[in-house]
This record gives C-alpha cells, structure tokens and sequence, in this order.
C-alpha cells in the first residue's frame, strides 16, 4: 500500500486536502513518515534525499543531504534542487492548510544568499497567509551550522470543488 494510500485509507472520505491531515494525524498516523513513504517512491526527491522532519498546520520541516549528484560546477549544491526543495516543502505546508482538493504552484522566487556548501541542510516552510484560492508561503534553508542560505516565497493556487456531487473539479 503507498504512502497516500495509507493515509486515504486511515482519513475515510474527505472533502480537502486539509481534512486528509487532520483525519490521519487524529488515526496516530505519523504524518512525516507518510510523507517520506511517498518521496521514497518518487524519483526525483529519492534521488536529492529530501525528507521530512515534522509535518504540521502550515508549517514542514525537512532536510536533505549534500552529495555530489546534486552539485554544479564549484562544489555547491543545484539552484534547481534547492528550489526544487523549498517548492516541495511549501507546497506540503500549502496541503495542511488547504480546503480545496488540488494545488498548484502559481509563483515561486528564491533568494540565493549563500553557497549551499555545508550538509546536510535544513528546510523549514511556512504558510504566511491563506485565502480563499491563493495562499503565499515561506520557505528558508540552513547549511549544517545554522546559516541562512536560501529564501523563497511562494504563491499556490488551491482548487476548490465546486461540483455538487463531490466530484473532483477543476474550477
């Protein structure tokens, strides 16, 4: 059984992607655990070694390593993974909070600030502010001795259902 799988499982029928979180936290899923069932599936983010740490309302924690698949030229780690990272984490934030059923990324900006050169790093997200379709969150990743590195702000669309029947919907 996958990761999603197991939480959908524990949390019963649900009408957003906020209620799946609160249904499998109050199961005593450990939502974090979850999670990293999940990326250990996926590619990409098994392949950066992304993990989380803690999953709450609005807010994740994460870490990944620094091995030299993720490098550029220098020794420092991928532009690209780093937002690929702070992205994954603030969309998981984005989740805890969202009452539609679907999200997507409408912006996201990261300020590079140091050189990613001191592992394993870590990656804390938070939702700054939630409406109605948009929410913004932050997301600031830290070398091994607590350095600020990497700042990026983001804005997710949240896809409500709309259709009467409980459908899913993509207005």
């Amino acid at each position: 059984m996958s990761a999603w799988e197991e939480i959908m499982k524990a949390a019963g029928q649900v009408s957003s992607m906020r209620e799946l979180f609160i249904k499998a936290r109050s199961a005593g899923l450990n939502v974090a655990e979850l999670m990293n069932k999940y990326l250990s599936t996926e590619p990409l983010f098994n392949f950066i070694g992304l993990q989380f740490v803690e999953v709450g309302d609005g807010i994740v924690k994460a870490t990944f390593p620094f091995k030299r698949e993720i490098l550029r030229q220098g020794g420092m780690v991928h532009g690209g993974v780093v937002m690929t990272v702070i992205d994954s984490v603030l969309g998981t934030a984005v989740m805890t909070i969202n009452d539609g059923i679907n999200q997507f990324t409408a912006e996201l900006k990261v300020h590079f600030l140091e050189p990613l050169i001191n592992g394993p790093f870590t990656v804390e997200g938070r939702v700054i502010r939630a409406g109605r379709h948009l929410a913004v969150a932050e997301g600031r990743v830290y070398d091994a001795n607590g350095k600020l590195c990497a700042l990026g702000v983001g804005t997710w669309f949240m896809v409500k259902n709309n259709n009467k029947n409980g459908t899913n919907g993509s207005q």
